[in-house]
């Protein structure tokens, strides 16, 4: 199943780019921006054809990349023919040229001018092993210039000592300036900044907001890493674990 749905200025645009034709560059690469594999129909293809035959034959006979070919039975471009295409994507959502496009129809827009949010996630099962999430976070880690990390859990004291030994480990840079946000408390924060700064890291302690619940690891205010089970679990293995990367 492919995962959207592109309203029809788009799917043109993308026939432009895909078989050769004069595109508007600006779409495409706000297309791309916010890319899934998309549903289509043979009628989209017959209309955009509709003055050239060969074209037409060799376009209905050749797959196209990134596209899920299926059947409606609604008037092409009708608000049920999208309802239709909606029902069979993944994500149930309509890609859209701009902000008013088909504003009578009911369903989950985005249109291509907005920020897309790229993110990379990726889940640990319980019992499975975090190597390759704390590579990779690590990784995202080492050229930082400042960091946050965000976590009502994050000052129980086996806590504190596994990142300690995972950033010792790895050699993180010691010129990276850190801050911790934590609420439950196990350890007090003058603890806390001593045990790092024994091992050479800038570290300043505070309380995080009441209302937090989320687990992040913030890297020089530009990339966002939500640890959905808490710092915590990627050094243990008894609970599930995801981890999800993206810009801030």
């Amino acid at each position: 199943m492919s995962y959207i749905v592109l309203e029809e200025s788009l799917l043109n645009e993308f026939f432009k780019f895909y078989y050769g034709d004069s595109y508007n560059k600006e779409t495409i690469h706000n297309l791309f921006y916010h890319f899934k594999p998309f549903v289509i129909t043979n009628e989209q293809i017959i209309n955009y054809f509709s003055n050239d035959d060969i074209a037409l034959q060799k376009a209905l006979t050749t797959q196209i990349p990134y596209c899920e070919c299926i059947d409606t039975y609604s008037e092409l471009y009708s608000n049920q023919f999208y309802k239709e295409m909606l029902e069979k994507s993944k994500y149930k959502i309509l890609l859209t040229n701009n902000h008013i496009s088909l504003n009578t129809l009911d369903c989950h827009k985005i249109c291509i001018k907005d920020k897309p949010t790229h993110i990379y996630a990726k889940k640990f099962e319980s019992g499975s092993n975090r190597d390759k999430a704390k590579k990779h976070i690590i990784s995202l880690m080492k050229n930082a210039n400042q960091i946050t990390i965000i976590d009502k859990f994050l000052y129980k004291e086996n806590v504190i000592d596994n990142l300690i030994n995972w950033f010792n480990k790895n050699d993180l840079n010691q010129d990276i300036e850190f801050t911790l946000k934590g609420q439950k408390q196990q350890l007090s924060c003058n603890t806390i900044e001593a045990k790092f700064k024994n091992k050479g890291y800038k570290v300043i302690c505070q309380s995080s907001d009441d209302a937090a619940h989320d687990r992040y690891i913030i890297i020089d205010d530009k990339i966002s890493i939500n640890l959905t089970s808490g710092l915590e679990n990627l050094f243990k293995k008894d609970k599930d674990f995801t981890y999800i990367v993206s810009e801030k």
